[in-house]
């Protein structure tokens, strides 16, 4: 059917809409989307403009456009014809504008320029042009208010100007225009489809109820209403966060040196020059270093010796007896003598003499001065514990002595040291021939020998630890299963699993205890 048969159908409205304003306001786009009911991402509405005009002869040779212009506004039916124009404003637009029914006048929601010409150029050029003719005020790319502007200007054209937040156009700013201009307000979103459908429907109300006033005889437009206020836009939800999982790390080289830092699972403390403690964990410096594989078997040999034998069972009486005389114990060695045990203000036992439970070192190795037991604070629970404190030779210094430590950890030394003639003697009162031979290799200018001891020294304790978990030896903790036990380190488990770490150094029960019973296995899962 020719498109000229709807000027003679019968009781078939036909509607002139012409679209006007700025460049790249998104005009076309609207036509598009109301005539060929088009869609596009926001991707390509701002990747590919080019500024064009929507032919009128699409409705001659486009049966499609012909039958979507075709529609039914308050029981009337109409024709709608949508005449796009160009954004210049130089251009002439006088043929566009004669015999128009209605004018929508477009700007840009991201473009407070295109508000402002509204006002100062387009409205006077209606008036001007088809003074009788309705305007319908419309808010284009609606949907750049709730964009990521950032992504949006990476997508963007090259040498287009950049939308930066400050130039979104709330929605009050369109209506006080309106209300200035007394015409109706409203906004549209092409990639959200949203006002297209109430943008030119209401034009079609302003234009019957226009014609209505000129050919009043009209009956079928007398039910025509005026029009009608725009829902509200509701945002698109924001795509559910991406978590990304870290990937894990190569090795785990690194994981130890975070206990130097993290005193967590600690059971040992090293003294330097009476004064500045550090909390280290026996299973590493005893793995990496020979010398205190030794101190710390030595000194659970000791304990197991001086270990009282076990009391007998004592009546009601003996016990009240005892609390009363504030924990006096008999001693073994010195018959009827009794020592009273007290705790001080840092938590260390002492006997009646005030003498700390230990033994001296000074004899057996250069490197250390005493060993002994006291109650400790814990750094992280704060809930006092028994640990190992080892008080160090007088001439080793804070500095040096963490960078020793640091390598009983990773197996690593830093090429820019200073003091590396401080280390090489501490690695050498330790006995870590190693660390002293990767000094030599960095003062001689051959530290690329260094990745050769390292990847030795991470083969060895590898082969230590294999030993330590086979025996049991420095173990924290203890597994209990369904059928047996395993005894375990706790730093080696939080520096090898994340998971482990979260319940080891997390506030659970398991954090403060040497037995971990309620273990779900993979078959509790299944």
């Amino acid at each position: 059917m020719d498109s000229d048969m709807d000027y003679e159908r019968p009781n078939v409205e036909t509607i002139k809409c012409v679209v006007v304003g700025d460049n790249a306001v998104g005009k076309t786009r609207l036509i598009c989307a109301r005539a060929c009911n088009a869609t596009l991402t926001q991707y390509q509405l701002l990747a590919t403009h080019v500024p064009t005009v929507w032919a009128i002869d699409q409705y001659r040779v486009c049966q499609e456009v012909l039958e979507r212009s075709r529609d039914v506004v308050d029981d009337v039916s109409v024709s709608l014809r949508l005449w796009d124009t160009f954004g210049d404003h130089h251009k002439d637009r006088r043929f566009a504008y004669g015999r128009s029914d209605v004018v929508v006048l477009c700007f840009s929601i991201a473009n407070p320029n295109s508000l402002y010409h509204v006002k100062t150029m387009w409205y006077p050029e209606i008036k001007h042009f088809c003074p009788r003719a309705p305007v319908i005020l419309v808010g284009c790319q609606l949907d750049l208010r709730y964009a990521d502007l950032e992504a949006v200007n990476r997508a963007r054209r090259p040498l287009a100007r950049p939308i930066k937040y400050n130039e979104i156009l709330p929605p009050e700013r369109g209506r006080e225009v309106a209300k200035e201009l007394g015409v109706p307000y409203y906004e549209t979103s092409v990639v959200a489809q949203f006002g297209v459908k109430d943008v030119f429907d209401n034009a079609i109300r302003a234009a019957l109820i226009s014609r209505r006033h000129l050919q009043f005889w009209k009956s079928h437009l007398r039910n025509v209403q005026r029009s009608l206020l725009q829902a509200p836009f509701l945002p698109p939800k924001p795509p559910p966060p991406i978590i990304t999982v870290p990937p894990p790390p190569t090795t785990t080289e690194e994981h130890p040196g975070r206990l130097l830092e993290d005193p967590l699972c600690s059971d040992v403390i090293l003294v330097l020059q009476e004064k500045q403690r550090i909390f280290a964990h026996k299973i590493y410096l005893a793995t990496s270093s020979s010398k205190f594989y030794d101190l710390f078997v030595l000194d659970a040999r000791s304990e197991e010796t001086e270990r009282p034998p076990r009391a007998t069972a004592l009546s009601g009486r003996e016990m009240l007896m005892r609390a009363a005389s504030f924990d006096v114990c008999e001693s073994p060695d010195e018959g009827d003598r009794a020592n009273l045990r007290a705790c001080t203000s840092d938590g260390t036992l002492r006997d009646s003499e005030g003498g700390r439970r230990g033994r001296l070192l000074s004899t057996w190795s250069r490197a250390f001065v005493s060993i002994q037991e006291e109650l400790v604070d814990d750094p992280v629970t704060y809930s006092p514990r028994p640990m190992t404190v080892v008080h160090m030779d007088q001439s080793m210094q804070l500095g040096p002595f963490r960078a020793v430590l640091r390598y009983l950890y990773t197996g690593q030394l830093d090429e820019h040291e200073k003091e590396l003639m401080h280390i090489a003697h501490i690695a050498e009162l330790l006995e870590v021939f190693d660390l002293r031979m990767m000094v030599a290799n960095i003062l001689n200018n051959e530290s690329f020998m260094n990745q050769e001891i390292t990847k030795a020294f991470h083969v060895r304790r590898t082969n230590r630890v294999k030993e330590c978990l086979a025996k049991g030896t420095f173990s924290d903790v203890v597994f209990k299963l369904d059928d047996g036990t395993i005894m375990a380190h706790k730093p080696l488990l939080i520096s090898s699993c994340d998971w482990m770490a979260a319940m080891f150094g997390g506030p659970f029960v398991e954090s403060c205890t040497k037995e971990v019973s309620q273990f779900f296995t993979p078959s509790h899962w299944s």
